[in-house]
């Protein structure tokens, strides 16, 4: 800035700017923390998937039929149902279960990328615009005193 006294609308420009740069700052780092949450403790943050093959009882009431001690699909055709034993259907629980949580904290990994690009972003504009707005401040109390 020069010496000469700063124009009302530019500090203001700066100070809405610093403001809105803050918030942006604040709000995508909640969101990275808990992007850090779901990739620490993916259960905690469980999703609806998560809900469908959280328990056995669920994830069988909602892909098979049981009948006389084996299983089918719901959704295949009556003709081309095939019957599967409870081990098999207990692994491909476990697989439905580990591809959940490998879904979240995938999810969980994506929310930090971001928190980390708007930091790198964010943050120097917003140390510029908040020393802009120092200096403003500054050259304002000179000219006025």
């Amino acid at each position: 800035m020069t010496e000469e006294k700063p124009k009302r609308g530019a500090l203001l420009y700066y100070q809405l700017a610093s403001i809105i740069l803050l918030l942006t700052l604040a709000g995508f780092s909640i969101s990275g923390l808990w992007g850090l949450m779901k990739i620490a403790v993916p259960t905690l943050t469980e999703e609806y998937e998560w809900k469908r093959v959280s328990t056995f009882d669920r994830y069988i009431e909602e892909k098979y039929l049981e009948k006389n001690g084996v299983y089918f699909s719901k959704y295949a055709k009556a003709d081309s149902a095939t019957a599967i034993a409870r081990e098999q259907v207990e692994a491909k629980w476990k697989s439905a279960q580990q591809n959940v949580l490998d879904d979240e904290r995938r999810e969980g990994l994506r929310m930090i990328m971001l928190w980390f690009v708007v930091v790198v972003v964010c943050l120097p504009l917003y140390l510029y615009h908040h020393k802009a707005v120092k200096k403003g401040r500054q050259a304002m109390e000179q000219a006025a005193a």
